[in-house]
């Protein structure tokens, strides 16, 4: 079968203009989304400048040689800034300069002044092939598991087309004078325009991939998350105390769990306000986050209580955190409108090690304690074991 280059390259560009247009709708629905404009306005760059340089003849009027320059340099360097700005780098917006600027003395130098068809392809896809080896690298990360297949793929196109862009340079190597052009039907030219075409139409799936899973990503964190501390939220705490009690039956680790509440919230929002009160439980978030390991859980319980979950971990070594929660919390001086506000806290401890081997009794557990610590007076740390072997159908029932 024999392959046409320039219908290859109208097929490129059609490409490049379909997936143009439906990164531009993407991008017009999640404006959260970096780098999506940028790679809709580079496809869209390449797939007309791709449709012009398939229509050109030789020796090429100045006209075809600047948009078609222009346009591929530009789009090819905004693909390159996309990825960037996918990555929440700053863009480098003389990448897409330079590369217009380098092809269009190419093409112009070696077209009109010089007719030097070998050294003036050679230099294109020299170009091409930096610029995707760029694009490559920037992708091919290590990177969270829900966005390696995008990112990798993304990559590997990339880098499958600075392959052909190699191959098309060493062929360049081979060819006789006269066999010498951009639209040579013999060799392997016509193959690299269509691999090249196939390979933009994967890295165009990759891009809407990875915008598909990182809206998909963003629509679990809102799921998961509180929105005014940006803490895990009560469901997000339940999944996770499951999964690490079937751990600590796994592997016979120690489970602790506190339960803290904020004392006299209610008169706190009452005297200064409800803007206020999020304040405080903005910075007692941020206080607990301050001093907790990497691989204990915060989360927000519900109104002025919140959960810390804290696997292998004894009721014991606990204490000793949330006692200092307790006296950093209450140490702490919140400045809101020209008033000074100060609160303390209450917190409930409880542990697997003290019949409490269920989600739901740990959970009752802790929030005895902490009904206990706020009935002696508050601004104190309650452990459940102050109750000895204290009949946990009692807590049921409480709760």
């Amino acid at each position: 079968m024999q392959l046409d280059p320039r219908t290859m390259l109208v097929v490129w560009a059609a490409i490049n203009v379909m997936f143009a247009g439906m990164l531009a709708l993407i991008s017009l629905q999640s404006d959260n989304i970096r780098g999506a404009k940028q790679w809709a306005w580079g496809d869209l760059l390449i797939g007309l400048s791709f449709a012009l340089a398939s229509q050109i003849s030789f020796p090429p009027k100045f006209i075809f040689i600047l948009l078609g320059s222009i346009g591929v340099g530009s789009g090819m360097g905004l693909l390159y800034n996309g990825i960037e700005a996918f990555r929440g780098k700053r863009c480098s917006y003389w990448v897409p300069v330079a590369l217009a600027v380098a092809l269009l003395i190419n093409n112009y130098g070696f077209s009109l002044f010089v007719y030097e068809p070998r050294l003036r392809i050679f230099i294109n896809f020299a170009l091409y092939f930096a610029i995707h080896v760029a694009c490559a690298r920037a992708l091919l990360i290590r990177i969270e598991p829900a966005l390696r297949t995008a990112y990798w793929l993304a990559g590997i196109s990339f880098s499958l087309i600075a392959v052909l862009a190699v191959a098309r340079m060493v062929n360049l190597l081979f060819l006789t004078n006269d066999t010498v052009s951009m639209f040579n039907t013999t060799g392997i030219n016509p193959y690299v325009f269509f691999f090249a075409s196939m390979a933009q139409m994967s890295m165009s799936l990759a891009f809407m991939l990875l915008i598909n899973t990182t809206l998909s990503n963003q629509l679990k964190n809102l799921a998961a998350t509180d929105p005014l501390t940006g803490l895990m939220n009560r469901r997000s705490l339940d999944i996770e105390i499951a999964r690490q009690l079937a751990n600590e039956q796994r592997h016979g680790e120690c489970l602790s769990l506190m339960m803290i509440d904020v004392d006299h919230f209610k008169k706190l929002n009452d005297k200064f306000g409800h803007p206020a009160g999020d304040e405080v439980l903005r910075r007692l978030a941020h206080l607990m986050q301050s001093v907790v390991r990497t691989n204990d859980y915060i989360a927000r319980y519900g109104g002025e209580e919140f959960c810390i979950l804290l696997p292998g971990t004894t009721e014991t070594q606990a204490l000793v955190l949330a006692d200092r929660i307790r006296r950093l919390f209450t140490d702490l001086i919140i400045e809101w409108d020209g008033n000074i506000i100060s609160s303390s806290v209450s917190i409930g401890v409880a542990d697997t090690e003290h019949d409490a081997h269920e989600a739901h009794s740990l959970l009752s557990a802790a929030d005895l304690a902490l009904y206990m610590a706020k009935h002696q007076g508050r601004n104190r740390v309650v452990p459940f074991s102050t109750y000895g072997q204290h009949d946990v159908s009692i807590i049921a029932r409480r709760s």
